[in-house]
């Protein structure tokens, strides 16, 4: 039986790892949140700062770190858009990452990650083989979220989430998602 761990329940995470999903790292270290999410960023703060309390092992692997480098980036680039009154086709991704702003964004990222993520995250990861790919259904799931869960297992981390597609996972989750508690 996998828990769902509410987020005040910091007791029963202590001495276990947690696998940090993309949702919370974009929270915590990115400025891609709306105002209506202000009390997950306030949650998952948090939820962070307890965890560097009680000096939990955090972990990502490279699959997330992908997903909040590029959510980051196309948030960004529809922030200059908006900022320069251009339409996609007047200026697409590629064109944008190639811009004197798009550069600068670039190169904020990699600091966000390397000094900030990387600096309290340890990577990990699982080899995925023929077997494993074959088994995840399309229909019933997103593709990375089954890759997560199968990290997840592998590493036997917590899952610290906020996405509700992982209410019916067979892993221990910790949220401040009341969907998923």
């Amino acid at each position: 039986m996998s828990l769902r761990i509410k987020a005040m329940d910091v007791a029963q995470v202590k001495d276990r790892q947690l696998f940090f999903d993309t949702n919370v790292l974009l929270y915590l270290f990115s400025p891609v949140a709306a105002p209506s999410t202000q009390w997950a960023i306030n949650a998952y703060t948090a939820i962070f700062a307890q965890c560097l309390k009680m000096q939990n092992v955090l972990c990502v692997d490279v699959f997330v770190l992908s997903e909040f480098i590029n959510a980051f980036l196309r948030f960004e680039y529809e922030n200059y858009l908006k900022t320069k009154g251009l339409t996609r086709n007047q200026c697409n991704f590629k064109r944008f990452r190639s811009t004197a702003e798009g550069i600068q964004v670039s190169q904020d990222i990699e600091i966000v990650v390397n000094n900030r993520i990387l600096k309290h995250f340890k990577m990990v990861g699982k080899l995925f083989d023929k077997a494993d790919i074959s088994t995840i259904s399309l229909a019933n799931t997103d593709f990375n979220d089954e890759l997560i869960v199968r990290t997840c297992k592998e590493h036997q981390c917590i899952l610290v989430t906020n996405d509700a597609d992982f209410s019916g996972v067979d892993i221990d989750i910790w949220t401040a998602n009341n969907k998923l508690t």
